[in-house]
């Protein structure tokens, strides 16, 4: 006898019940107790001082709130520079501009063109360090503000470049806007290199970036009247290639359907996480009108 599509329906929703029952089963994850490691964003550029900020890293399910960001900043750490004919301690600061804001800073050593820097970092009876050096600065040939084609008072920052020919070139940009950006802030995308316009005269736009790498701002353009401080920074290859990599992870995590196994590999000898790098930096201020 050949039983009806009803039976049949029927017969599956009680096998999926039945499965669906069975396999049901309370799992509880014990998670490994996570060791910190130290985190390093240190920089140096002509005629500058140095600056590095110590922080420690977070276990993925912890709570980040600011008490926990506060808790995590290193604050004991012997902190030395060192270009081959001097070596200096730097001293701690609380500089607002940062975040976070004690920072660790030279008094002495600046940033000369072409000159390598070691850096050195001792605390918890562990010690890490770093080389790099400071790259020739670029100019931009030219800045102007385009308006939106809907907007009247909202636009981009364009900018004008020549490529040295020949050369493997990498830049990272930043923007300030006076009284209202309390620190130079890299823009959206701010890595570049020059491996699609080698030698050329290409122009490009610059859209805002966030004060936090943990957010990204809604409003990613200039308005007319602003004052605008432009960082235009040369940078070696690794220097580089850490800037980018982590802006990668940053800017994929906010899409669900992403998923991350990427490492983002700094220049820090020892069990460490971050990068110290020099930076060739030219500065423009521009009025957008």
């Amino acid at each position: 006898m050949v039983k009806s599509s009803k039976s049949y329906s029927m017969l599956i929703l009680v096998l999926i019940c039945w499965i669906t029952n069975a396999c049901e089963e309370n799992i509880n994850v014990e998670l490994p107790a996570y060791e910190p490691k130290l985190v390093v964003e240190g920089w140096i550029e002509q005629d500058k001082y140095a600056r590095v900020i110590l922080t420690e890293s977070a276990a993925f399910f912890d709570k980040i709130d600011s008490a926990a960001l506060r808790n995590s900043i290193v604050t004991t750490a012997k902190v030395t520079v060192s270009n081959g004919d001097e070596t200096e301690i730097l001293t701690l600061n609380k500089e607002d501009e940062f975040f976070p804001s004690y920072v660790y800073q030279s008094t002495q050593i600046k940033g000369k063109v072409g000159e390598t820097y070691e850096l050195k970092v001792e605390v918890g009876g562990e010690e890490y360090a770093a080389r790099t050096s400071v790259t020739a600065p670029a100019s931009l040939d030219s800045i102007w503000f385009e308006r939106l084609a809907d907007q009247d008072s909202v636009g981009e920052v364009r900018l004008r470049y020549t490529d040295p020919v020949a050369e493997r070139n990498q830049y990272r940009i930043f923007t300030k806007r006076l009284n209202k950006d309390k620190s130079f802030v890299p823009v959206y995308l701010s890595v570049i290199d020059d491996r699609s316009f080698n030698g050329e005269t290409i122009d490009f736009s610059l859209l805002r970036g966030s004060e936090s790498l943990s957010e990204v701002t809604d409003d990613i353009y200039f308005h007319t009247g602003d004052t605008v401080m432009i960082k235009f920074c040369t940078m070696d290859e690794t220097h580089y290639q850490y800037w980018k990599n982590l802006e990668n992870e940053l800017y994929a995590a906010k899409n669900p359907l992403y998923a991350s196994g990427n490492e983002v590999v700094g220049n820090i000898e020892g069990n460490a996480l971050g990068v110290w790098g020099g930076y060739g930096a030219s500065y423009y201020w521009f009025v957008a009108e």
